[in-house]
C-alpha cells in the first residue's frame, strides 16, 4: 500500500468521523427531555472536546505522513510573549486537574516581531500540551527571549521532570521515517509533537535540549523572528475613501447569498458562486474581507482559502481577511486554522457578531490609512 493510499483512507476516515459526530451532536442536541438539565451542557461540552481531539489526532497523523511540507502563513506582526501567555491560559483551562499547570515567565519588555502567528501558535499548543500530560504534577516553567545575535526568538520550557524535556526534545528533533513506537503512551503524544517538530523545522527553527549545569533542564525551542519591521505602507493594500467595506461573498445557494446580503446591505459586496470564481475574483481585486461558505461545488472553501494564501506567498500580496461561514462547528474549527483563514462565523449569521466583525475591520483600516 503506497503512502498516498494511506492518505487516502485517511481522508475517508476523517470525513466519516465528523459526518457522524455532526449527527451524533445534533442529535443530542435536539432532546427536549434533557435540554433543560443544568447538567446537560456540560456534558455536551464535554463530549465534544473528546470528538475534537479524535479528529485532531486523525489529522495529525495525516500530516505526519504526508511529504508534502506544511503550508506557509503570511508573516505578521505581534507580540510573542502575549502569544505565549494566551497559549498557556487555554492549555491551563482544557487541562483541569489531571495535569502539572504551565506557568509562564515573562520577559522584562515585550518581544514585538514578525513570523507565522498561526504555525507559531500550533506548534507551542502541541508541545506544551503534552509537556502538560506527561507531567502530572507539578508546575511546568515557560519562558520566551529574544536572540540578538540570531535574530530569533527562543521558547524555553522546564518541566518539573528532566526526563520529560529530554523525551519531548528527542521527539521533536526524531525522523519521522526512522520512529519506532514503544508503548501506547508513546502513540498517544509521539504524534502530536511529531507534527510540531515538523512545523518547526519549515519554519526554519530547531529544538535542544538543554543541560547546562547552572540551569534547570529543559528545552529550547528557536525560531526565526523579524524584529526590524520597519515601515510596511508601500505593502499596503490601496483603501478607499468611502465607509462602506469591499466583500466577496463565496457562497452557492442564493437564499444563503439573499440573508447575508441583507446584512452587508451598507458594504460593497461582489458574489462569487463557487471556490474557483471567488480566487479569480480575490486575483483581480483587492477586498476587505472575503465571506468563504465551506460546502460548494468543485472546490470547497478549504481548498479555496489554500489556493488564495498559496497565491498570496508566491505574488507577494497582503493577505485578505477571510472568515468562513459553516453550520459544521467540529468541522470548522479544525480545519478553518489548517487552511489559513482568519476568523470564523456560524450560520446562520448572528447580525451582533457580524457587524462587530465589520466595525473591527473599518477600525483596521482607519488605522492603516
Amino acid at each position: 500500500m503506497t503512502n498516498q493510499t494511506i492518505l487516502s483512507l485517511l481522508d475517508y476516515l476523517c470525513n466519516e468521523a465528523r459526518n457522524s459526530v455532526h449527527a451524533t451532536f445534533g442529535l443530542m442536541a435536539l432532546c427536549p427531555d434533557l435540554a433543560a438539565d443544568p447538567i446537560w451542557p456540560s456534558c455536551l461540552e464535554s463530549s465534544k472536546t473528546s470528538a475534537d481531539r479524535l479528529l485532531r489526532s486523525i489529522d495529525d497523523i495525516r500530516e505526519l505522513l504526508s511529504t508534502e511540507p506544511p503550508l506557509a502563513g503570511m508573516l505578521e506582526e505581534f507580540d510573542a510573549t502575549l502569544c505565549l501567555g494566551e497559549t498557556i491560559e487555554v492549555l491551563n483551562l482544557a487541562s483541569g486537574d489531571g495535569a502539572c499547570r504551565l506557568v509562564l515567565q515573562p520577559p522584562p519588555t515585550p518581544l514585538l516581531g514578525r513570523q507565522d502567528r498561526r504555525a507559531m501558535e500550533q506548534v507551542l499548543t502541541r508541545v506544551l500540551g503534552a509537556v502538560s500530560k506527561l507531567s502530572p504534577k507539578g508546575e511546568a516553567r515557560v519562558s520566551v527571549d529574544a536572540l540578538p545575535r540570531d535574530g530569533g526568538v527562543r521558547f524555553q520550557v522546564v518541566p518539573p521532570n528532566s526526563n520529560i524535556a529530554l523525551r519531548v526534545a528527542d521527539w521533536l528533533n526524531a525522523n519521522t521515517e526512522e520512529i519506532n513506537f514503544k508503548d501506547d503512551d508513546d502513540v498517544l503524544f509521539a504524534v502530536a509533537i511529531l507534527v510540531a517538530g515538523k512545523r518547526i523545522r519549515a519554519l526554519g527553527g530547531s529544538v535542544e535540549f538543554q543541560c547546562d549545569a547552572s540551569s534547570p533542564m529543559g528545552l529550547a525551542i528557536s525560531l526565526p523572528w523579524q524584529t526590524d519591521a520597519g515601515d510596511n505602507s508601500a505593502d499596503e493594500p490601496s483603501r478607499y475613501d468611502h465607509a462602506a467595506l469591499n466583500v466577496l461573498v463565496a457562497e452557492d445557494s442564493d437564499e444563503s447569498f439573499v440573508l447575508t446580503g441583507i446584512l452587508l446591505q451598507r458594504e460593497a459586496v461582489w458574489r462569487a458562486h463557487n471556490g474557483l470564481e471567488a480566487i479569480d475574483l480575490v486575483k483581480k481585486r483587492r477586498f476587505d474581507v472575503v465571506f468563504m461558505d465551506v460546502h460548494m461545488p468543485g472546490m470547497d472553501g478549504y481548498k479555496a482559502i489554500r489556493s488564495i494564501r498559496d497565491w498570496e506567498t508566491q505574488t507577494g500580496n497582503a493577505r485578505t481577511p477571510i472568515v468562513v461561514l459553516s453550520s459544521d462547528d467540529l468541522d470548522a474549527q479544525m480545519r478553518f486554522a489548517q487552511s489559513g483563514c482568519s476568523g470564523y462565523l456560524r450560520k446562520p449569521l448572528d447580525n451582533r457578531e457580524l457587524l462587530d466583525l465589520l466595525d473591527r475591520l473599518k477600525d483596521a483600516r482607519t488605522l492603516s490609512a
